[in-house]
């Protein structure tokens, strides 16, 4: 039976149709409608919606809010992509070696994965309240201070909180990836740089380390992306709070829309940091991705 390119190609475009079908209805649907409505005055509290323009992107860029809530998603995103990718990399080097129990380790580690982050957020408020968390009662016992620390009133220490939830989060994923990247690595490489009399670190951060940089970074921009849209933590542990210093841009965009009602400004801030992201994730992968040489 000969089949033509003609009939091969319908073929193919049926089998890819139900995805088509679900991408439109899943992610091209609520897009192009989340743009239609940052241009309007969209809420249930009015009878009237009417197109405003620009009105709502110029509202939001000239609200210091705004530019405050940015600066934080990046501080706490930031840091803590940072922090896990080192600590996960870590951890998939010593893994990465033949120690005994190793294996449970990897399977262990697993569980903070999978865990729900509504039970995180559960977890990390016990730990850190003033009256009974284990966090004050540790450092109270070797005498880092005297007194319970007010971890939700100042607003350096609720970031401190936020950034560690979300490295311990994290992590898992850096690791997993960093561990299958180091298995991959040429083991003639490293002999060959053993016998010209490189040491462990010299190996690591000139053959390793160059090997998995694209990996890396990659990663750490997929999870960026991903701890950006994370409300539940912020929202249920601090609520933003104190005076904005944990309101992230997913926190932001959810208050707009659902506690002040405007969907069109949430609609904009929403359009706002999509730009946002892309732009930095062009940048991010054409400056600090290198290509791979032939």
């Amino acid at each position: 039976m000969i089949v033509n390119k003609r009939q091969r190609y319908g073929f193919v475009a049926l089998l890819l149709l139900p995805s088509l079908l679900i991408l439109c209805a899943l992610i091209l649907y609520p897009l192009i409608n989340g743009i239609s409505l940052s241009f309007t005055n969209t809420s249930p509290l009015r009878r009237n919606v009417r197109d405003v323009g620009l009105e709502n992107y110029t509202r939001l860029l000239n609200d210091p809010l705004f530019w405050e809530v940015l600066g934080n998603s990046l501080y706490l995103v930031g840091v803590s992509i940072a922090l896990a990718l080192v600590i996960g990399f870590v951890i998939a080097l010593i893994l990465n070696t033949k120690l005994r129990g190793r294996w449970f380790f990897r399977t262990a580690i697993f569980q903070v994965w999978i865990v729900p982050w509504i039970a995180v957020t559960i977890l990390w408020g016990w730990m850190f309240s003033t009256d009974y968390g284990i966090v004050n009662q540790l450092m109270r016992s070797v005498g880092l201070i005297d007194s319970s620390l007010q971890w939700l009133a100042q607003p350096h220490l609720a970031q401190s909180m936020v950034i560690q939830a979300f490295t311990w989060r994290t992590i898992p994923f850096t690791m997993v990836v960093s561990l299958a990247a180091l298995q991959n690595v040429p083991e003639e490489l490293i002999e060959a740089a053993s016998i010209d009399g490189a040491g462990y670190f010299r190996r690591l951060f000139f053959v390793i380390l160059p090997l998995l940089r694209n990996i890396l970074l990659v990663t750490a921009l997929l999870q960026a992306v991903r701890l950006f849209q994370e409300v539940t933590l912020p929202w249920i542990l601090t609520q933003g709070g104190p005076i904005n210093a944990t309101t992230t841009l997913s926190l932001y965009t959810y208050r707009t829309a659902f506690q002040r009602w405007e969907f069109g400004l949430s609609s904009a801030t929403g359009v706002l940091w999509l730009i946002f992201l892309t732009i930095f994730a062009i940048f991010y992968l054409r400056v600090l991705v290198r290509p791979q040489q032939d």
